[in-house]
């Protein structure tokens, strides 16, 4: 194991749910409409910075591969369109089995907490996959 700190935190990121952004969002996610207010999920935008992506990598070196293993969204308030949110995020990794849990606390530009959402990698080891001996999956 290296030297990377079991606890890791991040922030404030600033996501802001302009409508163009949000249209984008609806539309990229399988929302059938562009209109229409920001879904729970939108604050996950800030998983694009390459901080982020630069963090998740990190924890994932050891092993090799992230693989989504769940996912949940907890709001005091909706996310509301043309609002800019800060969020606070922690990295957390777990062992056993090994994972990477990434927390990210969401206030509005006054302090308050507007949600959390909670995002669980599980951090996979592709040489324990069978028939994925080489790069890209291709088979010997």
């Amino acid at each position: 194991m290296s030297a990377t700190p079991a606890v890791q935190h991040m922030g404030p990121l600033r996501a802001t749910a302009s409508p163009e952004v949000v249209a984008a969002f609806r539309l990229a996610t399988g929302w059938r409409d562009a209109d229409g207010p920001p879904p729970a999920s939108f604050p996950v935008i800030v998983m694009n910075l390459p901080e982020i992506g630069g963090a998740v990598r990190a924890a994932a070196e050891e092993v090799g591969l992230p693989v989504h293993e769940a996912q949940h969204f907890e709001y005091v308030r909706p996310i509301r369109l043309g609002e800019s949110y800060d969020l606070m995020l922690e990295f957390r990794r777990e062992q056993e089995p090994a994972r990477l849990i990434v927390t990210a606390d969401v206030f509005d530009l006054e302090g308050a907490r507007v949600g959390r959402i909670v995002s669980t990698l599980r951090l996979i080891d592709p040489a324990a996959i069978p028939g994925q001996d080489r790069p890209g999956g291709a088979r010997s």
